[in-house]
């Protein structure tokens, strides 16, 4: 089989790269591990993927590390079309700009100031909105109004590059109560041109690249072997999928495959939901639609280098433990970790060893712990604190070296790995994408996902890693 570009998973990225490729005439195959569901017109989508007021893990690739007490922790990433776009939150912010210069200083292009048009064709692709009045369901509204109590501005501005500390509610990419994934906003509208194919349920095993020349791709269908010839390729795979196909490879030239790993690692409190709360939840439920998650809390630690570092995003989710249904859950993540993990071989046939290795820099952990603190007087407000039933799991925030102990046997992670493949000019120091986003010394072989970037942004990821698509697309067909 001969494509003029292969796009090796159609996940958050690779939608996006697929069709602005399609869209420009170009023959385009993209190869999807997971199912595609056809265009959501048809009504073929499982409900889970398509509701927007819960994470669904109905898709996983049951990818697994330890935290730093050695604590098990899954590592939820989507094995489907639209990829993690159709597993996600819905909770979309930019981040800050500071973080993209730094990415540009090293890469032309990838500035904030360059990368704009890239968000703003994201923005209107994704649908994105913000909340009404009306929509704010009643948990979500007592946290904002506890921020403020305790002393946080009213932070309109999670889509704003300069935005800064502050608690008000995210930009989603929710229509209609859908998760409105890459897969329905980008590739729904090319499916019918002539040149786009998709082979799900498809499997990439190892690629071939030969320096220039076309690169062969190996991959397994349903119906047996699929050997692809491609002029371009473009590695969309994810942050641990995409290191793990080009160790599988053999692609070793490159010391910082694999290398460099980040992720925002988090610790929460969590509380059985009160009467109170179930009795609200059950009045707006009646009214409107009832989503879990919709603030956000952007915090300054001290050793912060910018205007936030710091996500508080709580949530409440059913459980039949629970004495009235509900537990609340209030995560404290550090979006600007130092440390650094690893996306290692498993083997030709294995999947790869994901070694995080959480909070290696102390740091991380007293950055962590100044979140913690910091969320205690807006847990106490009254409003908010009427709406909390019995504690399930509480940080001691009164004892510092119990805390920091407790950060690191119990901390989670944010979903938002990243910087596995990082982009930059130098390959002895780790890059192994150039500002145009082909891989050092195969300048056929492209990769376009959160692998790339070169540090994370302080933001959810999922709009960055849309970005990374438009951008690489944009790239290709200059």
């Amino acid at each position: 089989m001969e494509a003029e570009v292969a796009v090796v998973g159609g996940g958050t990225a690779g939608a996006v790269v697929a069709a602005r490729l399609a869209a420009a005439g170009r023959d385009v195959l993209v190869l999807e591990a997971g199912p595609d569901y056809g265009p959501l017109a048809t009504g073929g989508w499982p409900a889970d993927l398509l509701d927007a007021r819960a994470l669904p893990t109905s898709h996983d690739w049951g990818y697994r590390t330890e935290g730093a007490g050695g604590q098990p922790l899954a590592l939820e990433r989507a094995r489907v079309l639209g990829g993690c776009s159709t597993h996600n939150g819905c909770t979309q912010n930019w981040g800050w700009r500071g973080d993209y210069d730094a990415w540009g200083r090293h890469s032309p292009g990838w500035s904030a100031d360059a990368l704009a048009p890239a968000f703003a064709r994201a923005r209107a692709a994704m649908r994105l909105r913000h909340f009404t009045p009306e929509e704010i369901q009643p948990f979500q509204a007592a946290f904002v109004e506890a921020c403020a109590a305790a002393g946080h501005r009213a932070a309109d501005d999670l889509d704003d590059l300069d935005g800064g500390p502050g608690a008000g509610y995210s930009p989603v990419n929710i229509v209609d109560g859908l998760r409105w994934n890459t897969a329905v906003a980008y590739l729904d509208p090319v499916r019918e041109r002539p040149g786009l194919r998709i082979l799900d349920r498809t499997e990439v095993e190892r690629i071939e690249p030969d320096g220039d020349d076309p690169a062969r791709i190996h991959a397994t269908s349903p119906a047996g072997p699929v050997e692809v010839t491609a002029a371009e390729t473009v590695l969309c795979g994810g942050a641990y999928g995409t290191p793990e196909l080009l160790l599988r490879s053999g692609i070793d030239h490159l010391p910082g495959v694999g290398r460099g790993l980040q992720e925002h690692a988090s610790v929460q409190f969590e509380f059985d939901g009160s009467a109170e709360l179930a009795a609200r939840l059950d009045a707006f439920a009646r009214r409107r639609w009832l989503p879990e998650e919709q603030a956000i809390l952007k915090l300054a630690s001290p050793r912060c280098d910018g205007p936030f570092d710091l996500h508080v995003f709580p949530w409440i989710e059913p459980d039949g433990a629970a004495p009235h249904g509900w537990k609340c859950v209030f995560p404290v993540a550090l979006l600007t970790p130092r440390s650094r993990g690893a996306v290692l071989s498993g083997g030709a046939e294995g999947r790869a060893r994901i070694e995080h290795r959480y909070l290696r820099d102390p740091s991380d952990a007293g950055a962590i712990a100044h979140g913690v603190r910091a969320l205690l007087p807006i847990l106490a407000h009254p409003p908010l604190a009427a709406l909390l039933g019995s504690p399930r799991a509480v940080p001691p925030a009164d004892d510092p070296d119990a805390l920091e102990a407790y950060i690191r046997q119990h901390h989670a992670h944010y979903w938002h790995p990243g910087a596995s493949c990082p982009m930059g000019p130098d390959p002895a120091e780790g890059a192994v994408v150039d500002e145009r986003a082909r891989i050092h010394g195969l300048p056929a072989i492209r990769i376009a996902d959160a692998s790339i970037f070169p540090s994370l942004p302080r933001a959810t990821t999922a709009m960055p890693t849309t970005v990374v698509g438009e951008r690489v697309a944009e790239l290709m067909l200059a």
